[in-house]
């Protein structure tokens, strides 16, 4: 009865029914997996606390920059308004020196033209004249007021000596845009102020002999094209032509026009080329002088 017993037993334990080995067995490998899952709990836990304590330290990194934006946003509003004084200030001393040079003209003094801002001078009749003494410096007057003190010497010459071109070259682009009625005379005016810049890349070029400077019109078109916005090449071609012509009429014939033979791709045609001689005399010019080396000529002054 027994055997039977106990045989019967070991029949259910391996037929369908698991054994006890195989309970133990699953009974370990869920503790196993349960300790796994609590080891990961544990290691995301302090993952969780790092991203916390980043944080918190983020938290104050940010609150820290908040306070220095707005400490320099009110240095940047102290800077601004310590700018807005200085300049006030600054706008304040150049009315009162202004308001002083035009009081001393009113009295017949004659200021150093690159300590006066001649826009920012309101005398009688809202016009001052700019002249070249003997010592070689230029100076704002009232027309043909004389200086009690002498200083500089003797009036070398003043703007009302010069040539009409010379006078059209001492205006800024912009005035002289307005006190031109034609786009060939403030070209002249804008040209001439190239001479003082003659030599192998300028406008100009520098001359020998009897020519002391020269420009040809193919050059003086590519110029304006260069300088003035819109221009064709056709047109730009035409204003040369026109520009040398006032140019010579502003100069009141010192500046001369020859044609010259000019070869270009195989084709050979006339050009015109507008020069200054070496003898010509020009207002306000300090004579040519002769040196070891060959003449030399000063630029005209004012220019």
């Amino acid at each position: 009865m027994s055997n039977t017993t106990v045989s019967g037993a070991s029949r259910s334990l391996d037929g369908d029914n698991p054994s006890v080995s195989d309970l133990i067995d699953h009974v370990q490998t869920l503790t196993d997996r349960i300790d796994n899952f609590e080891a990961d709990v544990a290691k995301k836990d302090e993952q969780i606390k790092d991203l916390h304590a980043d944080l918190e330290q983020k938290d104050t990194r940010i609150e820290e920059l908040e306070e220095r934006v707005e400490d320099l946003a009110n240095k940047v509003d102290d800077a601004k308004a310590h700018r807005t004084a200085i300049t006030r200030k600054a706008e304040t001393c150049d009315e009162r020196i202004d308001e002083l040079q035009a009081r001393e003209f009113e009295k017949g003094a004659h200021l150093l033209a690159k300590n006066v801002d001649e826009d920012r001078i309101i005398v009688a009749g809202n016009r001052l004249e700019r002249i070249t003494k003997d010592d070689g410096n230029t100076y704002f007057r009232l027309p043909g007021e004389e200086d009690a003190l002498g200083r500089g010497g003797a009036v070398a010459h003043s703007t009302a000596d010069l040539l009409p071109i010379q006078r059209l070259a001492r205006y800024d682009d912009e005035m002289l845009a307005s006190v031109t009625n034609r786009k060939p005379d403030e070209l002249a005016g804008k040209v001439w102020r190239e001479r003082d810049e003659a030599g192998r890349y300028s406008l100009w070029s520098t001359g020998s002999g009897e020519i002391r400077a020269y420009l040809d019109a193919s050059e003086l078109a590519d110029w304006i094209r260069l300088k003035e916005s819109g221009v064709s090449k056709k047109y730009s071609q035409e204003l040369a032509r026109r520009t040398i012509d006032a140019m010579h009429e502003l100069s009141h014939g010192r500046l001369g026009k020859i044609k010259r033979q000019r070869s270009k791709d195989g084709l050979s045609y006339q050009e015109t080329r507008l020069v200054l001689k070496a003898d010509v005399e020009l207002p306000g010019e300090v004579n040519s002088k002769t040196t070891d080396d060959g003449p030399t000529t000063d630029g005209v002054a004012g220019e």
